[in-house]
């Protein structure tokens, strides 16, 4: 498994990532039938519009007899049902068109946002949050752009050409040749100038992806703030403007390379009716009708390969957007969330574990290493030790978010490496809160509960009455990442969210650091009375007043050191318990 996704892709093979493209229009084949079908009925009936052309100036208008103003009138009637028709057949290829491309670029997005759910943390501790929204809505934009205009204009383009092709070939083999000869050059030049303007696309996505980064990070409260705090505002704005002038550059050369490939065209579209016009004078049997409707027919072959050159620079760019996706998905996610184990207890057993943050070196110290503790089933555990020492890292292995290099963790005898809600719950130090109201970030544990049981958990991690005081109460909103709440505020929301999932065992990593210690201590009492009988493991450096724990742990260097009851712990006075609690209350 990969620790992260390379940010700078090196996109597939051409071959290969068309092959995918094409698989996901699998499961809509009936569709693009129809697509094809309206294409080719849209090509054919614009390429049998010129050939009234022809009957009108060579029978209708300067027959031998003069004008018929009966075939005139015949002409002109079906002309107007042609074009109705041609109205008609791009109106419904549009529509099926856009149908598909929604339906494939949904279900893009929403495999990809169920993979990501599915990674382990590692990736997004190293992975930028801007190059995964640029990959989920910038690309994906692209892809949808691509799917909806791009491809069918391919098929356009190219049936449109033939389509004119063979009408100009029923009118005159001569001129007909004589009109496309030049084609295969404007072609070659689009396939040559391809490379470039792919490279270019490329490293335009991947500074559009920094340019999103940026934005998250530097424009979140946290990075506006530390800008202001350290005088850093006019270094942010100048890093984003050397990125934007970065971005800019590309798409000067993006625009100039393209260009190159439609000037190329122009010529030709220039060049040509003139060499059909020589060419006419120079042989015997040109009507003036064959020729009004080859200059028709001009146009009309010049429209899609006029069209071709625009789409193949697209084509370029959006091979990249596929690429990238692809590359997401290619990720190797963690497994599945297990299944619960079953009503148990929740007793806990930890047996020789051992855990290695991905990318550090393997001559440094591991996070955990021989790890062996047994919990007991409705136990109150405290689990401290130096900073360093690996407590974090024990509570998510407990929980689930990390699964153990080596040895095994269980809950209820059942060995657990993914999260196993209905069993485990875990509050953090950094608690997350969605931007919404208090009763939102409450329910995102128990969407059913009521608001009962709200102020229930509320008033247990002593909140209730701050929520009350908030315009709207449970209603209020708590802005960007809870910012509208102080530090302690966001963490007694969350543990009360942690409360209301009624999880078996309850892992507290930190969750009440930033309160202050009276407070702290009557939260904690609070919440191991409610939880009394249920497993509760408290990771914290702060206990030096709390003792209403049944076991505690001690760890140091990534390893246990100690375990056992406080007052067996207190025995020894020169051990790493009894020297914490000295050292934070000044006797023990």
């Amino acid at each position: 498994m990969r620790d992260r996704p390379r940010s700078d892709p090196k996109p597939s093979s051409a071959p290969g990532t068309w092959r995918r493209v094409v698989r996901l229009f699998l499961p809509y084949k009936p569709a693009v039938c129809v697509i094809t079908a309206l294409i080719v009925a849209y090509s054919a009936l614009n390429a049998a519009l010129p050939l009234l052309t022809q009957l009108v100036f060579d029978r209708a208008l300067f027959g031998a007899d003069g004008p018929d103003l009966p075939l005139l009138a015949a002409t002109a009637g079906l002309a107007a049902t042609a074009a109705c028709a041609v109205g008609a057949v791009d109106l419904g290829q549009t529509w099926v068109s856009a149908r598909v491309a929604q339906r494939v670029v949904h279900s893009l997005r929403v495999e990809m946002f169920g993979l990501l759910q599915r990674m382990p943390l590692a990736f997004f501790a190293a992975e930028r949050g801007g190059e995964i929204q640029s990959r989920l809505a910038g690309d994906t934009a692209q892809i949808e752009n691509a799917v909806k205009d791009t491809l069918p204009g391919v098929l356009a383009g190219a049936f449109g050409f033939v389509a004119a092709a063979g009408a100009m070939v029923v009118l005159s083999p001569v001129l007909a040749s004589v009109a496309l000869v030049l084609s295969p050059l404007v072609l070659l030049v689009a396939s040559r100038s391809g490379r470039a303007l792919e490279n270019l696309s490329a490293a335009g996505q991947r500074v559009r992806a920094e340019l999103a980064s940026i934005v998250a990070e530097r424009l979140s409260l946290g990075g506006v703030t530390m800008a202001r705090v350290h005088g850093r505002r006019d270094g942010e704005v100048a890093r984003f403007g050397a990125e934007s002038e970065r971005l800019a550059g590309l798409g000067v050369r993006s625009g100039l390379v393209a260009q190159g490939v439609l000037s190329a065209g122009h010529v030709f579209f220039v060049l040509t009716p003139y060499l059909v016009f020589l060419t006419a004078g120079l042989t015997d049997g040109v009507t003036p009708g064959t020729l009004a409707a080859f200059t028709v027919l001009q146009a009309r072959i010049y429209q899609p390969l006029w069209q071709i050159l625009n789409i193949s620079t697209e084509i370029r760019s959006v091979r990249g957007a596929f690429a990238r996706v692809f590359e997401y998905l290619d990720l190797q996610p963690e497994s599945e969330p297990q299944r619960s184990p079953g009503p148990g207890p929740g007793a806990l057993t930890v047996r020789r574990a051992g855990f290695r943050y991905p990318g550090t070196d393997r001559t440094e110290r591991p996070a955990l290493c021989d790890v062996s503790i047994d919990i007991p089933a409705g136990s109150a555990t405290l689990v401290i030790g130096p900073s360093g020492s690996g407590k974090t890292t024990l509570g998510h292995l407990l929980a689930g978010l990390h699964p153990p290099a080596e040895g095994s963790v269980q809950v209820d005898g059942a060995e657990i490496r993914a999260p196993v809600p209905e069993r485990v719950c875990i509050a953090v130090q950094e608690p997350f809160l969605f931007q919404g109201s208090v009763a939102d970030n409450l329910r995102y544990a128990a969407p059913a509960a009521t608001k009962d049981e709200l102020v229930r958990v509320c008033e247990i991690t002593r909140i209730h009455d701050r929520i009350t005081e908030l315009p709207g109460g449970y209603d209020a909103s708590v802005g960007e990442r809870g910012a509208l709440l102080s530090g302690g505020e966001r963490q007694r929301v969350a543990l009360a969210r942690a409360l209301l999932a009624d999880a078996p065992v309850l892992v507290l990593d930190e969750a009440t650091s930033a309160l202050d210690p009276l407070t702290e201590a009557a939260v904690v009492e609070a919440v191991l009375a409610d939880r009394e009988g249920r497993t509760t493991v408290m990771i914290t450096h702060r206990f030096g007043m709390i003792d209403a724990f049944d076991t505690v742990i001690a760890l140091e260097g990534g390893r246990v050191v100690e375990q056992g009851t406080r007052p067996d712990l207190l025995r020894d006075r020169d051990g790493l318990y009894t020297r914490m609690v000295r050292a934070q209350t000044g006797s023990g």
